[in-house]
């Protein structure tokens, strides 16, 4: 991506999390903090919000819902919570009934696709292992990798994937490497 280009998540990402998958469960501070942050759902959405503003949030939302877990299992819990709430969107339903038709292996061949439609700038790449196995590299998670854990656990469940496991192999400067196996 040019130096030059904003990173941005997409106003569809932003309406799933915080308008479906997260409605009335914020306390009144952290709505409060979330519109301090720039994103208030209560009001139109923008078409897109800067990567800090996003990040920001997720902050926000991690701390205030997952206040007794460790920070890795809350960023966990985080990322499912973001394709849960994004496959109740327009654009979601469209997601996730192409991903219950290809199931998981050709769906995770779609994953770079899927990543850019949610934001401009997280690309991933797959090494597929076997037909229930692959290694993913992220290159932007947020210095918190399991957050990916949970959207690819979320992401392959919904296409069909069963007794899916996800774990983080390695961080890589701002990516990661999280190697996934389901049953088919």
């Amino acid at each position: 991506m040019p130096a030059t280009q904003r990173r941005l998540v997409f106003e569809h990402t932003v309406e799933g999390l915080y308008r479906v998958s997260l409605r009335n469960r914020l306390s009144p501070p952290a709505r409060q903090a979330l519109r301090a942050a720039g994103i208030d759902p209560s009001k139109p959405l923008l078409p897109a919000y800067s990567y800090e503003t996003w990040r920001r949030g997720l902050e926000i939302a991690v701390a205030d819902l997952y206040p007794l877990l460790s920070r890795e299992e809350a960023w966990r819990r985080m990322g499912r919570e973001v394709v849960n709430g994004l496959m109740h969107t327009v654009f979601g339903r469209a997601m996730v009934g192409v991903s219950r038709l290809l199931g998981p292996l050709r769906s995770l061949r779609r994953l770079n696709n899927t990543l850019r439609s949610a934001d401009n700038y997280v690309e991933s790449r797959l090494t597929e292992l076997s037909p229930t196995s692959c290694e993913v590299w992220i290159n932007e998670v947020m210095e918190q990798p399991t957050y990916y854990q949970g959207v690819l656990e979320a992401c392959l469940a919904l296409a069909g994937g069963q007794e899916v496991r996800v774990g983080v192999v390695a961080r890589e400067g701002h990516g990661a490497r999280l190697h996934v196996e389901w049953v088919d």
